[in-house]
């Protein structure tokens, strides 16, 4: 067994990078996220093949629009809203998918054998579906149908890693949508429209009662989401992928990433009951190296001499390689491409740019990590160790006789499957 680290090098075979400059160092990248002298590119480009999917959505846009929403985001995702989310939503769901597995076939030992992809996927795509907004998840075959919906949109949005032709890819996102539209979102939205013109009528904030983002993009439609009904289904659908894709790759790959640790370190299997730092160290470093999109790429403005003495002329468009800048040795120290739980970080983020950076810095990132704490020392669990504290405390363990099943789609360090079972539900 062995987990692989965040991506393939195939990833440098592809088309993006085709007459940009590639940038590689942590510093570089950060600073070109955070600087006004660069705007977005890529998904925001007309001509990008993801672009019907993402105009008009936070993560596309610049300026006083992006800005006015990520505002109002910032409301809804502050510490003591993620402390409701955990306690709402988090748990809740995590009983739900527990319960589930607990209700199913044990083998003559006792245990119950599972696959760690859908599990994670039905705890993980649940969660964020009631930060969302959308209801109705509740039996696992509408989960499970919600999940390939949503994958399908994540599959669209960076179908230039994918490995299948890419007019495939993109009609079968587009058709999840429609499907997504119909089934799940339509009547949720409907709901929430009652609850807001309720609330307004009342002369009360709509937020206050039900917080959830879709609410909060009704609530401000003359506001920060104006616009044709369009701008609400796109949004609601990158946002889906955001809080899931990151999510999941990093649930799976950390635990294999553990488990090959635990191989050549058997001594810190202990640290998991003992030491409540240890799962979030390993949970951080697992983002580090699991990058949802590996390339973010931006345009000058204006000619820009970077602090490292690069040059960038105005118009010129920048490759910002986030694998590579994520194993920066200035930063993260030797072999910054293996998994270490117990990594000493210089003067970065302990997950790197696993949420990205500067303006655009993925907004739902205090539900992944446990607060809006930069450094990591947030003494909270976020998403991700909540999950592994839960599913290692019903006995998570990798099937000895059937390996994990990498996924040949795509250019990502995905599974397809990870047979797993439970010794202690």
């Amino acid at each position: 067994m062995a987990a692989s680290g965040a991506a393939s090098a195939n990833f440098r075979e592809t088309d993006a990078f085709a007459g940009t400059v590639l940038i590689e160092s942590l510093d570089e990248v950060t600073e070109i996220l955070r600087s006004r002298q660069f705007k977005m590119e890529g998904w925001a480009s007309p001509t990008a093949r993801s672009a019907p999917l993402m105009q008009g959505v936070l993560i596309s846009m610049d300026g006083e629009g992006h800005m006015a929403r990520r505002r109002k985001l910032a409301k809804l995702l502050d510490d003591a809203a993620v402390a409701t989310y955990r306690d709402r939503h988090l748990t809740p769901t995590l009983d739900h998918c527990i319960a589930e597995l607990a209700a199913m076939p044990r083998a003559a030992d006792g245990s119950i054998h599972a696959d760690l992809v859908p599990l994670a996927q039905r705890s993980v795509y649940r969660i964020a579906a009631a930060v969302v907004g959308i209801d109705g998840l509740e039996s696992p075959d509408t989960a499970d149908r919600f999940i390939a919906q949503v994958q399908a949109l994540g599959a669209g949005l960076t179908v230039d890693w994918s490995r299948e032709d890419p007019d495939v890819v993109l009609r079968r996102a587009f058709d999840a949508r429609d499907a997504f539209e119909r089934e799940l979102y339509g009547p949720s939205l409907e709901r929430r429209r009652n609850v807001v013109s309720a609330a307004l009528a009342a002369g009360r904030d709509p937020t206050e009662t039900s917080h959830d983002i879709l609410t909060l993009m009704l609530a401000n439609r003359d506001g920060a989401w104006s616009g044709d009904d369009n701008v609400l289904l796109v949004e609601t659908c990158a946002y889906l992928v955001a809080a899931t894709q990151t999510t999941v790759l990093g649930f799976t790959n950390m635990v294999l990433r553990m488990e090959l640790w635990f191989e050549q370190h058997p001594q810190d299997r202990t640290l998991m009951d003992s030491d409540p730092e240890f799962l979030r160290r390993a949970a951080f470093e697992s983002l580090r190296m699991t990058i949802s999109t590996p390339v973010r790429q931006r345009t000058a403005l204006e000619d820009v001499t970077l602090a490292s003495g690069r040059h960038i002329k105005a118009g010129q468009t920048v490759s910002l390689h986030f694998i590579p800048a994520n194993s920066d040795p200035k930063h993260f120290g030797e072999h910054g491409e293996a998994f270490n739980p117990h990594r000493t970080v210089e003067n970065a983020a302990p997950w790197g740019l696993a949420f990205g950076g500067g303006a655009h810095t993925c907004p739902g990132r205090p539900l992944v990590t446990g607060s809006r704490n930069p450094t990591g020392t947030t003494g909270v669990d976020g998403t991700l160790v909540t999950l592994c504290r839960r599913y290692y405390a019903a006995g998570l363990a990798l099937d000895p006789e059937r390996p994990p099943v990498r996924d040949a789609s795509t250019h990502y360090a995905m599974y397809s499957s990870i047979p797993v079972r439970f010794t202690r539900i």
